[in-house]
This record gives structure tokens, sequence and C-alpha cells, in this order.
């Protein structure tokens, strides 16, 4: 599931900016569209194909031979279960073209197939809609609608089922995902009601659907939906299963894509026209802002990979222990070292050099400390601006961070913001980030961070000019870095020796 790709955001591009996995031309039919036209147009380009499709099962060429592909972390062999903390592994023998079905799992439709009757369609067998999930929980949340649980009857810690608030007061059964995946099951359902429009729905998906081309979703879902959109934006995680789908069936999600584009069928930017190069206009969501001072250095769950972030140990300790979990994100924890000695930096460099404004936010958690302060002395959140190498050297300064309180009658707490952690004071440099992890033989415990988020806000008028730009009088682009850009490239523009901002 891990692949590299670039943190390295500007905000002018983001409400719209194309994947690199999308293909030439892909969306063009639905660009300059709004609303019922847009949803339409998006259905005829991503309606899956049925040859396109795996048998549905597990064996040769099936459904556990996508799930091989599209939700396994390659490192361990773990199955991505986003309806359970519970772990399952792939066997070793299985592989993209043959693969058993785990042990105390299910191929979970979040669609529930009895919404349009259960007959065995492109959606039965659609991999946007299946995903592999823990049997019990299944089993739990039947056919009920997805959307926020107010009275809890079951759960696993990850997903709860019971009654909940739909549309006029009305009370239903509900499942609600874990906050950490609110945003891919919207993304999902807006996918869902947009591919398959055509259904005709039936059953308990009428507690949140309507049988028509749109909205197809009643209000107070897609108010909901869109709201978890926001709360849990696209990650790494999320894009490399839209690639490796699309990969087996040919089709994409373009909510996944375009994580704005809800907002321009059921959302704030509904009067607006999409367009898909980035240069659409709306409210809200759908805006590009006018004045783009705003970027986003780092974005990473640390679910599907510690990118951008290194490892760095202090010399003499023990290997590794910095890892990545598809659930909890970035983990450390020294017990499985013999001596339990350990003394390592999770590190990434950061380019403020042109930043007036910098905010750090985390989420995190600690396990196994009982009545142990871990914060500033076992684990600790620094910056320096002199690294060159090795941590030791440098000049670290400690960060103010919220911790979670002590664990109490469970062994980890639960995850806690780490608040607004300003970087100010750093701004006009590089720098680089550290999460400091420390043990010993008497002082063993684990750290989980996750949703690592750097942000940087630069006045565009202190980006610098090139004299030979002035004198030439040329056109010249910039990004928000101050990195010399093609001029065909949405930014801002040194036209005639005036700044100005091109969408």
């Amino acid at each position: 599931m891990h692949r590299h790709k670039t943190l390295l955001f500007l905000s002018l591009l983001i409400p719209l900016y194309a994947i690199a996995g999308i293909p030439e031309g892909y969306y063009t039919n639905a660009n300059g569209k709004k609303k019922t036209a847009l949803k339409a147009a998006l259905h005829d380009i991503i309606r899956p194909l049925k040859a396109n499709e795996k048998s549905y099962g597990s064996g040769n060429n099936s459904t556990w031979s996508g799930f091989y592909v599209t939700d396994r972390i390659a490192s361990t062999n773990q199955v991505i279960d986003r309806y359970s903390y519970d772990k399952r592994y792939f066997s070793s023998s299985d592989n993209a073209n043959y693969a058993d079905a785990i042990s105390g799992m299910n191929i979970e439709h979040s669609f529930a197939k009895s919404w349009w009757g259960g007959s065995k369609n492109e959606a039965y067998q659609d991999l946007f809609n299946l995903m592999p999930c823990e049997s019990g929980i299944n089993t739990s949340k039947s056919n009920y609608a997805m959307g926020k649980v107010t009275n809890v009857k079951t759960t696993n810690g990850c997903t709860k089922v019971g009654t909940g608030p739909t549309s006029s007061g009305n009370t239903k059964n509900l499942w609600e995902p874990a906050d950490e995946w609110k945003g891919d099951f919207a993304r999902d359902y807006f996918y869902m009601v947009t591919a398959y429009s055509d259904l005709s729905w039936t059953s308990n998906g009428l507690d949140m659907l309507e049988k028509n081309d749109w909205p197809t979703l009643q209000e107070w879902a897609y108010t909901l939906f869109l709201q978890w959109a926001k709360d849990d934006p696209v990650d790494e995680m999320e894009r490399a299963r839209n690639d490796a789908v699309y990969g087996i069936q040919k089709n994409r999600n373009p909510f996944i894509d375009f994580p704005n584009l809800a907002e321009y069928i059921w959302g704030d930017s509904v009067d607006f026209a999409f367009s898909i190069d980035g240069t659409s206009t709306g409210g809200g969501g759908g805006t590009i802002d006018p004045t783009p001072d705003l970027a986003t250095l780092v974005d990473c769950s640390m679910k599907a990979g510690l990118d951008p972030f290194f490892v760095r140990t202090y010399e003499g300790c023990e290997g590794e222990v910095w890892t990545s979990d598809a659930t909890y994100g970035a983990k450390a924890n020294a017990f499985n070292i013999s001596s339990k000695e350990a003394d390592e930096y999770l590190m990434v460099n950061l380019d403020l050099s042109l930043a007036t404004e910098a905010t750090l936010t985390f989420q995190h958690a600690t396990g196994y400390n009982g009545s142990t302060a871990v914060k500033d002395t076992y684990f600790q959140v620094l910056v320096t601006d002199n690294y060159d190498g090795v941590p030791e050297d440098a000049t670290w300064d400690l960060l103010d961070v919220t911790f979670p309180s002590l664990p109490s009658s469970s062994s980890f707490t639960s995850f806690v913001s780490s608040g607004d952690v300003r970087l100010d004071d750093y701004c006009g440099k590089n720098v680089t980030l550290a999460f400091r992890y420390t043990s010993n033989s008497s002082a063993c415990y684990c750290w989980e961070i996750q949703n690592v988020k750097v942000t940087t806000h630069t006045d565009p008028d202190a980006l610098p000019l090139i004299a030979e730009d002035i004198e030439t009088r040329q056109v010249i682009t910039y990004d928000l870095m101050g990195r010399r850009v093609p001029n065909d490239t949405k930014g801002l523009v040194i036209r005639n020796g005036k700044k100005i901002l091109q969408r």
C-alpha cells in the first residue's frame, strides 16, 4: 500500500488539483458542468464495466485477490480493516491472482446489497464498495444506513452500531465508522450514489437514499457526509487504494481525485461550474483563495508509511523502533529490544524560509506508562535549525505539546490532539522537526502518532523578485515557496514587473 508522494502542496491548488494517477482526458466530460449535470456526467465516466470486475469471493481472480492489492500492508501482509482494530494477515501463499478468505473476516458491502434488492450486478462486485471486515461487527451493522450514532448498542472500539437521527427528526438504526475512516466512507458513499444513481433503492437504504438522479442522498445524509469529508481529508492510503482499484476495474473515485468535488454537487458550490484544471470558483469548499498565502508542508496520516519522515537512532543504541501501523500511525515501542534501551528520532525537514507563520498539529496516544508521566521526559517533540545529520550534535528546542492523560483501566490512552503548536519563531529558516522516543530497562513505554500536519502562511509580497526578470519585463511564475515554475502553472505571476495571481 505504501508509495512515496511529495507532501508539499499549495492551497491554491489543493481544492481541485489532479492526482498523478488520473489518465489524461479521463474527466474531460465533467468539465464546466455543475450540480445535476455534473453528477450525471460523472456517472457516465465512472460507472464500472462488468468485464473489469473480479468474481465475488476467494480464490482465483477473486474479490480477496483484489483485497490483496487494495487492502494489504506489503511489509507485514496485514489486512487493512476499516471496521475493526483487530489485526489479521494474508497467507504467504496469497497473491494478486489468487487469495483465500481471511479467517474471521467477511467481504463487506459498505452500501448494503439489500438496498438495491440484492441482485449480483456491478455494484455487488465493485471494489470501491467492498472492503475486508471483521465478521462480528459486520453482522452487527447489518444493512443499516451510515450516520451519527447517538445511542450506541454495539461497538468494537472502532465501529459503532445503534440508533441516531436521520430526516425530519426520525431515529433509525445506523452504523458509524471511526473518526479516522469517516472521510473515506463519505467519499465511498458519494461514489456509490454517483456511479449507481440508476439503481432502484429499497429496504433500509431508503433511510438515507432517494430514488432520483439528484441528489440521491437525502439532505441529512449528504450534509453529514460533506462534514465528515472535511474533518477527515484524503490521505495517501486512500489515494493509493483509488489507484489500485483503478488498476483492477479501470474506473476511479472522483471524490478522492478531487477532494472538494462533492461541494459542487451537494454543497456550497452547486451554483458554480466545476473545472478539472483547478480554476473553478465557488463558495467555501469550492473556492480558490484569492490571497493564496497558505501552504501545507506536511500532511501525513503515518498509516501508509512514514514518508516524508525519516528515522535516526542515537549513536550506541539498538535498531529502529519507529514503524508505521495501518491503524495507529507512527508507532514506537522498544519492548522487543533485548536491552529495552532506545533513543530514536522520527524527523522531517521543513523549509520555513519564506513563511511568516507556521503551525504543527497531530494526534497521539501513549501506552503502558501507567502512573508515569512521559511528556518531555521519555517522549519529546523537538525542533532545530542546525541539524547536520547527527541528532546528538544539534541544538534542539522543546516544543510545548498537549499530551494524553495517564492511562487508566486500559493499557493505552485515547488519541488526543497536540493542539496548535506554533512554529512562528522558526519562520525564515530551514528547520528539522523531530519526535524523540527514549526508553530503558525500567521505563519502556509506547508512543503512537498520526495525522501530522504542518501548515504555513506566506506573504506574497515577500516572494523574491529576480532583477533580470524585472529588467526584461518577462512573464515569470513562482509557486508559493518562491520557486520558479512553468508559466502555465497556477500560482503567483510576475508580469511586467508586477505580482498578480494566475488562476
